[in-house]
């Protein structure tokens, strides 16, 4: 019983998307980019906010490229919530504390993958909105021909039912619980390419933010 539920888990994760793997990747192909820097320190009597965020852009005007900058800044967008609680509790517990503190959220970008029509960001982060900081490292990852965001299913290597396996098999090898496989999209599961593998980063819980497990890649 206990083994037809996990192959039965295993394939509702990979099913969990109705996406159609992209083709072997053909002619190489790459982006020339920049980092534009973002930087705010407000410091208040005993606390001080930072944040702090590198924001990834392609060079050029084409469509694609149009499309992807507009993606990457709509990330940074999304960001400014979190810049705002920062500063609001970095503010508010200025007033009632005794201890120099810093809150932050800082948000640096690095390019891990820029060929064969595909680029990928990798970005660490260190969060501390309220005294309780954490860690967390994702991607964001592109295609150069359509500037579609593309998921894991698109770069790993494999068909639907055998990655969705390994991204099961893997989350369950650092700890992930029943409850989290029937909530967790396999889609969403943050990733990094680099040196013919995928790094997956399942974010199981805080203290394991940063553990990963790494996949076959189609893009070596």
């Amino acid at each position: 019983m206990k083994k037809k539920y996990v192959v039965a888990s295993a394939i509702a994760l990979a099913m969990s998307v109705g996406l159609v793997t992209s083709p072997k990747a053909e002619a190489s192909s790459s982006a020339k980019y920049y980092f534009k820097q973002y930087k705010t320190v407000k410091k208040y009597k005993r606390v001080k906010g930072i944040f702090s965020y590198q924001l990834p852009q392609l060079k050029g005007k084409s469509t694609v490229v149009k499309k992807i900058n507009k993606s990457l800044r709509k990330n940074y967008t999304a960001e400014q919530k979190t810049k705002k609680k920062v500063f609001k509790f970095a503010k508010w517990d200025s007033k009632r504390i005794n201890t120099n503190l810093t809150y932050d959220d800082i948000v640096k970008t690095r390019v891990t993958y820029n060929k064969n029509s595909v680029i990928s960001f990798r970005y660490d982060q260190a969060l501390n909105p309220a005294g309780s900081g954490t860690f967390l490292i994702g991607s964001w990852t592109y295609s150069l021909k359509t500037g579609k965001k593309l998921t894991v299913f698109d770069v790993a290597e494999g068909d639907k039912s055998s990655v969705g396996a390994q991204l099961y098999y893997g989350a369950v090898d650092l700890g992930a619980n029943d409850e989290y496989l029937r909530t967790t999209y396999a889609s969403k599961m943050n990733y990094t390419l680099k040196g013919g593998k995928v790094y997956v980063y399942p974010r199981i819980a805080s203290a394991y933010n940063s553990k990963y497990f790494t996949i076959p890649s189609r893009y070596k």
